[in-house]
């Protein structure tokens, strides 16, 4: 099994909003790279939810650990 990948979330993030940019800001847009863009945006997606979920689950652990 391959080893866990970490992310940098701020980093992450940013790319995100980058790819976001990009798109709102081409007035002809390259359809193949517009495609890897997307592709990459989607990834990204993923990856923060992924960490969001994680950070909830952990948080959550953490008040019931305190709350009795």
């Amino acid at each position: 099994m391959p080893a866990k990948k970490k992310i940098n979330f701020a980093k992450a993030f940013e790319e995100l909003e980058e790819i976001t940019q990009w798109f709102d800001s081409e007035e002809n847009l390259d359809l193949d790279k517009g495609l890897k863009q997307f592709e990459r945006g989607l990834e990204l997606a993923g990856e923060l939810k992924k960490k969001l979920s994680e950070v909830e689950n952990k948080v959550e652990s953490i008040k019931e650990k305190f709350a009795g």
